[in-house]
């Protein structure tokens, strides 16, 4: 199955955002559940082996764009060629996106590929996380690779390739992670190096970027949090 989701924010009358395009088809539906909030809603199991999902994200200048999901992905392998399943978001961001869905759980005997390219304009701010469980509980994990690009006027500032689970060259069970989440923000909010237990968190120009991993995913999205939570300010 092949699924495309299109949306233009853009900042209209007053500096609310609009949407003049949402469009959606194949395994997504969409629904506007705030002023500038979109949710995904899947209408189709899976994704399966061999399915392919292209999101292409647009937020103008002065316009604001929260995207979520409704519930958590479960990837499941094909019945036929052993074909991974692809999912590619492309955003081109002037405004202020905030990228968060819920979590990816790849099944045993799956593969799963996930790219975010955001190209950055000036004043672009870019958040966008990522959460993965390989393998449903009591079963082996399936793979699954993550590419993240960040480019500001045509200056790479991120670019990486994450890749989990059987057959990945890195993959050395038992001691491999199950979970593993990261979150990537450019724009607003400098932060030096800071570890924690397990996850890291790295500078990047104008903002940074954390990951975290470990078996249990709910340990891995608190270590994670500690890393990328609001600095308090000091008196």
């Amino acid at each position: 199955m092949r699924t495309l989701v299109e949306v233009v924010a853009r900042r209209g009358p007053g500096g609310h955002t609009v949407l003049p395009v949402v469009r959606a088809g194949g395994q997504y539906a969409v629904r506007r559940t705030g002023p500038a909030t979109l949710h995904l809603v899947a209408t189709a199991f899976g994704p399966l082996g061999g399915d392919e999902v292209a999101v292409r994200l647009v937020v103008e200048e002065g316009a604001r764009l929260c995207v979520r999901s409704v519930a958590a992905a479960v990837a499941l392998p094909s019945r036929g060629a052993a074909r991974p399943s692809v999912q590619r978001i492309e955003a081109t961001v002037a405004g202020v996106l905030d990228l968060a869905p819920e979590p990816t759980v790849v099944a045993a005997r799956t593969r799963h590929v996930a790219e975010l390219e955001a190209e950055l304009g000036p004043d672009g701010v870019l958040t966008a996380a990522d959460q993965v469980l390989l393998g449903r509980r009591g079963e082996e994990p399936g793979r699954w690779t993550g590419t993240t690009r960040v480019v500001r006027g045509g200056r790479p500032l991120l670019h990486t390739t994450v890749d989990l689970g059987p057959g990945a060259p890195a993959w050395l069970p038992p001691v491999g992670p199950r979970a593993y989440a990261s979150t990537v923000h450019v724009g607003s909010d400098d932060r030096p190096v800071a570890t924690g237990a397990d996850a890291v968190r790295l500078p990047l120009p104008g903002g940074w970027t954390a990951t975290a991993w470990g078996a249990e995913l709910h340990r891995v999205t608190g270590a994670l949090a500690t890393l990328t939570a609001p600095e308090r300010e000091t008196a």
